[in-house]
């Protein structure tokens, strides 16, 4: 304890706080866990046997023990888990997957942002594979159990982490009787870890406060030998140093998730003045107080929701209760159930029917090796003295190579003094039941040789695919409950989505010819209702495999009567998935909507009519040249003609320009005949005088 009190110095009034804090909530969840651990241990004493079966660990320590005191062998042909694995194999070669559509007014489409961003979550995760291992415990014990949350040790902003749940680890609450305990009220899980991380989880707490001795007690844990004294005290041996850190000294720690129904108003928004607008909106109660202080009238009704809390705790609750990342009215610790035992109200799986089946196999394979064994050679009569050594007779009889000394005398003679015992038959019918054993477990289960692939006959594929349907059809309840769990853990992961992670980080979306990445925002992902739609595996068991099959054998006969009318209504009745079923019919709605091809005999005819036409075309295009090559024609003796009246009318000017020019040359040869006339009367009157 000095450890403890160096580490605790200083604090020992927050212990003391801590220490009586919360004693009235853990004396009523320790009441709870009380009454649901009772169901709990039954169901974990059968769910250890389940997974010892599983695992090849077959005989009773009480059986061991005879057929070591009688040196018999103890066989195992274990038949139990390859039984196990062909059925979790079918739940992994049929894998589904989570659609988010909208409630909106209009066409019911995928938002293919929130879809893609669910497949991201899973993938981030590896969910599916976590899944399978949960499913695979279903199948096992009847119960697998998933954790869907967000890490914020590993990223800051979340980190998705979907993991498998110890179910050996469980309890639940003991008045649940639901599928997948749909109704249950309250949840725990019980764990180990060592003390130094869980003192880390809660530093103000008084160490010997930290571990939760009464949860194993109460449990009836017989994996390991627990002292409750030491339990109490919680001494501090375990938290010395071993090579340079603590040791590996464990502590439980036991979680509780649980139902509280909260009180809340439900009324009116109010506008900027203070007024009741028509858009309803959530309040507490001194919001109303307040409010009615203004408003007497102020029209709110008290209503009661669900709200999840949790509660970690050891010798006592160790903090303050709070909420876990979930929707409301679910824990996040979600189940796949098996089958149930509504006389005891547990769940059990496939290995269940197939444990007395393979004790009897055991048997028999130990009871026909023993004989085999001790046939090899048969035991002998033998009268006193007629060995030489008893003891090495003993031990050489057996023995082929060896030899055996007798007496002299005790061969011969009619009455010799050693004879062999005969030897012992198997009793009639012995191998009959042998091979009854062998064959039981297909019997029980349901479960034909062909699912499991150890069947080797010469048979029609399709008798064998018939089988193996049938196989299926008895699992259905198994992967129903898949499915239904399916549909809650999406619920989850679109409430984590929308609330937690829509911070704008990339989410890749798969197109048919390439992938985009895209922000993943508030806006992309609106807080809408959602409906949570789980898709079809290619070869899921279901009874659209039958309905296939029928519809394969009248194809051919409703084949002049297949259009694409009929053929969009076949396909939702085929195994393809519902998304590849949908886009099929997008597309035809889309070549609908689209002019129809015409048919060979009207593309004949169009062909006849455009070739008529390009005729009549043709036709025209010849009248239409020759009366064009005519008007040119015309307009061309016209353009002569006129060229001639042209030249004519030009000829003329030129003429009459001619003659012009002449008269005036004449008139004015005729005037410098004048002048010159003047001029010589001048000169002449000039001479006179």
């Amino acid at each position: 304890m000095a450890e403890y009190d160096s580490d605790s110095a200083g604090s020992n009034a927050e212990e003391a706080k801590v220490r009586g804090q919360y004693g009235d909530l853990t004396l009523k969840l320790k009441g709870w866990y009380k009454e649901d651990i009772k169901k709990v241990s039954e169901w974990r004493k059968q769910a250890r046997e389940d997974y010892e079966f599983y695992s090849g660990e077959q005989w009773s320590q009480e059986d061991m023990n005879v057929l070591r005191d009688q040196r018999r062998p103890a066989m195992v042909f274990n038949r139990v888990a390859p039984l196990v694995n062909a059925v979790v194999g079918s739940e992994i070669n049929n894998r589904r997957e989570v659609q988010y559509i909208p409630r909106e007014v209009g066409d019911a489409q995928a938002n293919e942002v929130l879809t893609s961003a669910g497949e991201w979550f899973r993938d981030q995760t590896g969910a599916e594979d976590e899944e399978s291992d949960a499913f695979e415990d279903a199948v096992i014990c009847g119960m697998g159990w998933t954790d869907t949350r967000l890490d914020f040790e590993e990223d800051p902003d979340g980190a998705p982490k979907v993991t498998r749940l110890d179910p050996l680890r469980m309890a639940w609450d003991c008045t649940a009787v639901k599928p997948n305990l749909e109704d249950a009220q309250r949840l725990w899980y019980v764990d180990e870890k060592p003390y130094s991380e869980i003192k880390e989880m809660f530093p103000g707490v008084a160490p010997e406060l930290l571990h939760a001795g009464w949860a194993k007690i109460l449990g009836n844990d017989p994996t390991e030998p627990h002292d409750q004294d030491e339990a109490d005290k919680y001494t501090g041996t375990q938290n010395e140093y071993a090579d340079g850190g603590y040791s590996k000294k464990m502590c439980t720690l036991v979680e509780c998730r649980w139902f509280e129904k909260v009180p809340y108003f439900r009324g009116p928004s109010l506008d900027q003045m203070g007024m009741p607008t028509g858009e309803p909106r959530e309040y507490n109660e001194q919001q109303i107080k307040l409010i009615r202080t203004k408003l007497p009238d102020f029209p709110a009704v008290r209503q009661y929701k669900k709200v999840v809390k949790r509660a970690f705790i050891g010798a006592e609750v160790l903090a303050e209760p709070d909420q876990p990342l979930v929707p409301p009215g679910m824990f996040g610790w979600e189940c796949v159930t098996g089958y149930r035992d509504k006389m005891k109200g547990l769940f059990y799986g496939v290995v269940r029917t197939t444990k007395d089946p393979q004790r009897w196999s055991n048997k028999f394979f130990s009871q026909v090796m023993f004989l085999l064994n001790s046939q090899s050679k048969g035991g002998l009569l033998v009268e006193r003295g007629a060995f030489d050594d008893d003891r090495q007779a003993e031990e050489s009889w057996a023995k082929t190579e060896a030899f055996t000394y007798l007496k002299n005398g005790a061969l011969s003679g009619a009455n010799p003094r050693v004879k062999e015992k005969p030897t012992a038959q198997f009793p009639a019918g012995f191998f009959t039941l042998f091979q009854e054993s062998k064959e039981a477990i297909s019997q029980v289960t349901g479960l034909s040789p062909e699912f499991v692939g150890t069947r080797e006959v010469d048979q029609a594929g399709v008798l064998e695919y018939q089988r193996r349907q049938s196989s299926l059809n008895l699992l259905a309840s198994l992967f129903n409950s898949l499915r239904r769990y399916r549909k809650r853990q999406g619920k989850v992961m679109l409430y984590l989505i929308q609330n937690y992670l829509s911070d704008g980080r990339l989410v890749r979306i798969l197109g048919d010819d390439k992938a985009q990445y895209v922000p993943l925002t508030k806006d992309s992902v609106s807080n809408v209702q959602y409906d949570i739609i789980v898709d079809d595996a290619p070869t899921s068991p279901n009874e659209k495999e039958k309905v296939w099959g029928i519809l394969q054998t009248m194809l051919p006969m409703l084949k002049d009567l297949m259009t694409p009318e009929i053929l969009m209504e076949v396909l939702p009745y085929t195994p393809l998935p519902a998304s590849f079923v949908d886009k099929l019919k997008k597309k035809a709605q889309e070549a609908a909507a689209q002019p129809k091809p015409p048919s060979p005999e009207e593309q004949k005819m169009a062909m006849e009519q455009q070739k008529a036409e390009m005729e009549m075309v043709g036709k025209q295009a010849d009248l239409q040249m020759k009366q064009a090559e005519n008007q040119m024609d015309i307009e061309m003796k016209g353009i002569d003609l006129m060229i001639k009246q042209q030249e004519a009318q030009l000829d003329a000017a030129i003429a009459t320009q001619k003659a012009q020019a002449d008269m005036s040359r004449i008139a004015m040869q005729e005037r410098q005949n004048a002048i010159k006339q003047q001029n010589a009367n001048s000169r002449r009157a000039s001479a006179a005088d």
